[in-house]
């Protein structure tokens, strides 16, 4: 049985007992391999360092994302390694990754605000957790893990962000004794939902849910509200 992957993604000088606090957290459990900066100072690798970081934050089972004050070092193009690992683990499983901000008196960089702010966003983006000691970082990753891997175990593995996002947007609905159609074809998500007696559907494009994942079941929401004001525009 092969073990689950968790990265541990955050900028590391500033964090080194956050990051301490959440690798204590999974060392008792043993079907839990680490992956991140700490692992990797303790072997070698025939590879370049954004190529290998971006290939574990693909391949991980689980994105630990803890935030602090800092933005880390700019790779050139506006974005921090952090940011880089988070945009590919997004891509990979947008329900896979978990947020965690320390909150701090300190002064925050003006580029990890914006960073946090695109993380954070309630339209598009992460619920985020905050905490102030490492204790309670502690904690919240246990629990949370907990949660989180028994309904992996539900949902099963190798799926797809598009399965993923099928399966969410089955369970949500308009009214709670909808009936919920799906549709997946070659460009296009076409979702049905039939309630009080009449059909409603909406479509979301392929590209739209890779690169907005989140934004598009805030629409589907906004959806909701309007066919529940405006009945009529519903087909029987």
């Amino acid at each position: 049985m092969g073990k689950i992957k968790v990265m541990i993604s955050s900028t590391v000088s500033d964090l080194e007992a956050e990051r301490d606090a959440v690798k204590k957290a999974f060392e008792e459990i043993s079907l839990v391999e680490l992956l991140g900066a700490d692992p990797l100072n303790e072997t070698a690798f025939a590879g370049n360092s954004r190529f290998v970081t971006v290939d574990m934050a693909k391949d991980c089972d689980l994105y630990i994302l803890i935030l602090g004050n800092r933005f880390g070092y700019d790779v050139g193009n506006g974005r921090s390694a952090t940011e880089i690992e988070f945009d590919a683990a997004i891509r990979d499983d947008p329900t896979k990754i978990l947020v965690f901000k320390k909150d701090s008196s300190e002064e925050m960089d003006e580029k990890q605000k914006a960073f946090i702010n695109k993380v954070s966003s309630y339209y598009n983006g992460y619920w985020r957790t905050s905490f102030k000691h490492t204790h309670d970082l502690q904690t919240y990753i246990k629990n949370t893990f907990g949660r989180w891997i028994k309904e992996r175990a539900s949902i099963g593995t190798d799926l797809t962000y598009l399965d993923h996002f099928v399966r969410l947007a089955r369970q949500i609905k308009p009214e709670p004794n909808a009936e919920v159609y799906y549709k997946v074809t070659k460009n296009d998500v076409e979702l049905e939902y039939v309630f009080f007696r009449k059909s409603h559907e909406i479509h979301f494009s392929r590209k739209e849910i890779y690169k907005n994942f989140w934004g598009c079941f805030n629409e589907l929401y906004n959806q909701f509200e309007w066919w529940l004001e405006n009945e009529e525009g519903g087909k029987y």
